[in-house]
């Protein structure tokens, strides 16, 4: 049976989670019925969405997946992203970025090739003079993220505005992605096929403007209205996460509070992206890679606790989920 919940009862599970320290699961559960306009995610259902690898297939089948990512600051969001793309079945993954940040990818993420770009004097990407290179490289992309640890400089907003005038495929924002165009939202026009927004509270306040208590009170209120207004689909973060498109809403509860650290929103563009490239839909891709987060926190926490955990051990345990998954499509 498909559970549903109403929205003001997931607004009081999450007061109560809040207030009594609960996992969003208990709050919720007891709310939990046939009727609601919010769908709980159930894993088993979302795991079916998982489509089997052809036998006669190579990497191209699988899609090309471009991160504008990182920075000489940041290098370790870009890695981040490229090996949890790497990990969920991307064919090819082509990262932009800084080249002391494209000199940690070449150790940590063999797999992926790379654009290095010269940075500004301050360590943040400037796409002055490459632009043609840049554009040609989107151009070849089944999906693009752009954002984690991108910086909010002059040049990584020039590469935003040219990667939403440009790119043909599924674009995903996050993180710097998020926080450059909360300042040009009408940029978001610009996009021409699907698009993807992953913003915690504070992000998801500064995209529409409204004051951060307001929604945290009331996140698929503020998510839909995003929604509505541009076309897209929105995973409204927190401890029990909301994804929007259209007039479909889903609630993952899957996960803990070991994924409270650094890293971890960079692991989920990541996985989304990856399915966003191998040719999923942007709200299964959104609904696949928030699901599986999930779950491989779950069972690597269970391994190592939720203290020591690190967002780099689920990366690691990917390979174990979808050897389980496998078995079961």
């Amino acid at each position: 049976m498909t559970e549903r919940i109403t929205n003001s009862d997931f607004i009081n599970a999450e007061n109560i989670a809040s207030t009594r320290d609960l996992h969003i699961s208990r709050a919720i559960a007891p709310y939990c019925g046939k009727c609601g306009e919010i769908e709980v995610l159930d894993p088993r259902k979302v795991i079916k969405l998982v489509k089997p690898r052809p036998e006669n297939s190579h990497k191209g089948s699988f899609g090309r997946l471009v991160l504008i990512a990182g920075s000489d600051r940041f290098p370790g969001a870009a890695q981040m992203s490229a090996l949890a793309a790497l990990r969920s079945g991307a064919g090819l993954v082509s990262v932009i970025t800084t080249r002391l940040s494209a000199g940690a990818l070449a150790v940590s993420a063999k797999e992926a090739t790379l654009m290095p770009l010269e940075p500004d004097s301050d360590g943040f990407i400037n796409p002055d003079g490459q632009e043609e290179k840049i554009v040609g490289l989107i151009n070849s992309a089944d999906a693009l993220l752009i954002g984690p640890g991108l910086g909010t400089s002059s040049g990584s907003l020039k590469i935003l505005e040219i990667s939403l005038e440009n790119a043909a495929c599924p674009i995903i924002l996050d993180a710097d992605g998020i926080n450059l165009v909360s300042t040009r939202i009408e940029f978001l026009r610009k996009a021409k096929t699907g698009l993807i927004l992953t913003p915690h509270p504070a992000e998801l306040a500064r995209l529409t403007g409204a004051p951060l208590d307001d929604v945290l009170r009331d996140r698929l209120k503020y998510a839909s209205r995003l929604c509505e207004r541009f076309g897209c689909t929105v995973v409204s973060k927190s401890a029990g996460t909301l994804i929007i498109s259209g007039k479909c809403a889903f609630l993952s509860v899957r996960g803990n509070n070991g994924l409270a650290r650094g890293g971890s929103g960079d692991l989920l563009s990541g996985l989304i992206s990856s399915f966003a490239a191998q040719g999923y839909s942007p709200i299964d891709a959104a609904v696949i890679g928030v699901t599986l987060q999930g779950l491989a926190c779950e069972a690597v926490s269970k391994r190592l606790s939720r203290q020591g955990m690190l967002p780099s051990d689920i990366i690691s345990s990917l390979p174990e989920l979808f050897k389980k998954i496998e078995r079961l499509i």
